[in-house]
């Protein structure tokens, strides 16, 4: 920024204003100018009044004669340049200040000022302002240390803004603020931030200062432990607590410092143990505490296997022995020297044999814990009852044969003197198979227990009844109506060796049909049984001859036709006939005869005679005859009222039933002639003729004269044969 400011500055000297008034013509031309040196200022020195005002310095004499000097009427023209600093032709220069002395010679040859014109001299005087002085502060926050358990940065920075104080002798400064964290190496919990503020006035002339935060660790961490029972049972049992540290800024260490002290009590198992433990935090900050623990004997000691009631056979006498010497096995947790006591009351039973031993077991350790009392009961008892082994256990025997027994062997596992009873049960009926004699052996011993054996001897009838007398084997033949008779019923007759009252079970009745009766086989089959189920069969076999033909049941009526081609072959009358044959087998065609007997069929007019040859399953032949008649009707033509000629094979054609051969007929066959001298007409509804054709042969197919098609639409058709005419309306459609 330049300022441009004038000032006239006149200075008269009493002394001199006369010669200058007379002398104005000779100094016009002559006239020379001395002004102040260039000055260097601090931005703080600087004086407006110095600047438009004073002119010291300044002198105005004639250049021949220096000595001349003149009063003075001159204007101080200034100009401010507000150059920051920042200008590479003024390097350092905060602003540039020039002062124009400028003075009117009125002597028009004087050109130097070019901005004043002619007449005029002036010469400048520089004066800069440099800034050499830093800007201060006056006030910034001291060193601070806070424990690093209160520590937030981020709170720190909102709740603080530091209150920095500060200023610049030339302007307002630029404040920039840097910022780092130092953290000390062997604590990670100490930490220094540090705050730099820089003041940078316009001219490069900075200062700085800090402010730290120093966060330290002087706490001591705290020890946990972790929960475990206040009072232990054993030694043995005792497990130390688990130990962590915990510190609010770093993580800590912890161990237990040695082994724990032991204090015994009245009891050598009743003690209290101490021990030490010591945690260290990364910056060396140390706590130690004492842990105690109780140990208590006061459990009792425990039974660890059990013994349990046993119940024993007298005669399994090392089991016994086992049973009595047996003990529990216990255990104390704290004193291994626990001892065990036995109690035993024996009770007898209603025998020798039977007693019990009740056995009841305690346990104590040194510090007189009294364990629960174990109880067992030992059994001794015969239970089991003498053996007896009899000869054998049974057997059968045929009605009639003798039969006899030996003395059965008796043993008892624990007495002598066993009692043996015999006892014999017969049962049952020889006459119903079932006579049975059981002989039953009892032993009992002195304790009650006894056994039973049985010899069972079955008298049996094994033997089946058998036929006295039995029906032969037949051949029936077959003649006329006697394939429905039936067949002899003749009886048989028998005994049996040891039941009176055998009896017949019954006659089962095979049959074994075939189509023809010569293959059918029937069968009667006898059984008969006794009382005891022992059964016996005969079979009587009957067998037939079939020699009679079938015979025809149903009438064979004449029949009548037309034409003769139409007469059906034999075989398709042959089906649906019922016949009478003495066999089941189907009958079957074996030949067909046609014999004219009157008039000629290829004129349509004559009697046929039909002969039909048959036979059964058995070759039984026979025949039966049948009269067709075949005679040609009266003319009487069936004309359609409509056609569909579009090439789909389906009523294409103007089809008059009744004047010529039947359609779909097989080559060969011998047909009615179509009627001679026919004709047929196909009138429009205009009652135009629009197709004519003499001999009709059913293949008109909706055309007219030059065969085109013609359209759809209703026609008039008229046909005329054996001078008979017929018509009728026609609807034409494709």
């Amino acid at each position: 920024m330049t300022q441009r400011l004038s000032h006239r500055i006149s200075f008269i000297a009493p002394s001199f204003f006369l010669f200058i008034g007379l002398f104005s013509i000779q100094i016009q031309s002559q006239i020379c100018m001395e002004i102040p040196i260039d000055l260097e200022w601090t931005c703080g020195e600087e004086d407006d009044e110095f600047l438009y005002q004073n002119n010291d310095g300044v002198t105005i004499s004639d250049c021949s004669d220096p000595s001349t000097v003149y009063d003075l009427v001159l204007d101080i023209d200034v100009v401010i340049q507000e150059l920051g600093c920042v200008s590479e032709t003024y390097p350092g220069v905060l602003r540039r200040i020039t002062r124009t002395f400028v003075y009117e010679t009125e002597d028009p040859l004087d050109v130097s000022c070019p901005l004043y014109g002619p007449g005029f001299i002036c010469a400048t005087q520089v004066i800069e302002v440099r800034d050499i002085t830093p800007p201060t502060f006056s006030f910034v926050p001291g060193t601070v240390e806070l424990e690093c358990d209160v520590w937030d940065l981020e709170e720190y920075l909102k709740s603080n803004d530091f209150g920095l104080v500060f200023e610049d002798n030339c302007g307002i400064p630029e404040l920039e603020q840097d910022f780092e964290i130092v953290e000390e190496p062997t604590c990670s919990a100490e930490k220094s931030f540090i705050w730099t503020f820089t003041l940078t006035d316009a001219c490069g002339n900075l200062t700085q200062d800090t402010h730290v935060v120093n966060v330290v660790d002087t706490t001591d961490p705290v020890i946990i432990f972790s929960e475990i029972p206040e009072v232990f049972n054993c030694v043995d049992d005792v497990v130390w607590p688990g130990i962590s540290a915990s510190d609010t800024c770093s993580g800590a260490s912890v161990e237990w410092d040695d082994e724990p002290i032991i204090i015994n009590h009245d009891c050598p198992y009743n003690m209290t143990l101490t021990r030490n433990a010591t945690a260290e935090d990364a910056c060396g900050n140390t706590a130690t505490e004492m842990y105690s623990i109780a140990v208590l004997d006061d459990l009792p000691p425990q039974f660890i296997d059990l013994l349990s009631d046993i119940t024993l056979e007298c005669d399994n006498f090392a089991a016994v022995e086992l049973a009595f010497s047996a003990l529990p096995t216990f255990g104390d947790g704290c004193d291994p020297d626990a001892f065990l006591s036995i109690d035993s009351v024996i009770t007898t039973g209603i025998c020798p044999q039977n007693y019990t031993v009740e056995k009841t077991f305690f346990v104590e350790d040194a510090c007189g814990n009294i364990s629960d009392p174990h109880k067992i009961t030992i059994t001794v008892e015969d239970t089991e009852a003498p053996i007896i082994t009899v000869p054998t256990e049974g057997f059968e025997i045929e009605c009639g044969q003798s039969w006899g027994l030996e003395d059965p062997v008796v043993i008892d596992n624990c007495d002598l003197g066993t009692i043996l009873t015999i006892d014999t049960v017969e049962t049952g009926d020889l006459s119903d198979g079932d006579l049975m004699s059981t002989i039953t052996y009892i032993a009992t011993d002195a304790c009650g227990n006894f056994s039973e054996s049985e010899v069972v001897v079955n008298i049996e009838d094994t033997q089946p009844p058998y036929f006295t007398s039995f029906p032969e084997d037949l051949v029936v033949v077959l003649l006329g109506i006697e394939c429905e008779d039936g067949y002899p019923n003749d009886a048989a007759t028998y005994e049996d060796a040891c039941d009176p009252d055998a009896y017949l079970v019954g006659i089962d009745p095979q049959f074994d049909f075939q189509p023809c009766a010569n293959n059918t086989l029937i069968t009667r089959t006898f059984i008969i049984s006794d009382n005891s189920g022992n059964e016996e069969t005969q079979t009587q076999e009957i067998t037939f001859l079939d020699l009679d033909p079938p015979i025809l049941l149903t009438p064979l009526d004449s029949l009548f036709y037309q034409c003769a081609y139409e007469v059906p072959e034999c075989l398709e009358i042959f089906e649906g006939l019922e016949f009478d044959d003495c066999s089941i087998g189907d009958v079957v065609p074996i030949d067909c005869e046609d014999v004219v007997v009157e008039g000629n069929c290829e004129e349509q007019a004559c009697i046929i005679e039909r002969t039909y040859f048959f036979e059964d399953a058995c070759g039984n032949q026979g025949s039966a005859k049948q009269y067709i008649t075949v005679q040609e009707s009266v003319l009487n033509p069936e004309m359609p009222t409509g056609i569909t000629p579009n090439g789909d094979g389906l009523n294409d054609a103007f089809v008059i039933k009744g004047i010529g051969p039947s359609l779909n007929i097989e080559p060969g066959e011998v047909q009615c002639d179509w009627l001679e001298d026919t004709n047929m007409r196909v009138i429009n509804r205009w009652g135009s003729l629009v197709f004519e054709e003499a001999n009709y042969r059913n293949d008109w197919e909706g055309t007219n004269k030059s065969g085109e098609d013609l359209p759809q639409g209703t026609y008039f058709v008229v046909f005329e044969a054996l001078g008979e005419s017929f018509s009728t309306y026609l609807d034409l459609r494709r």
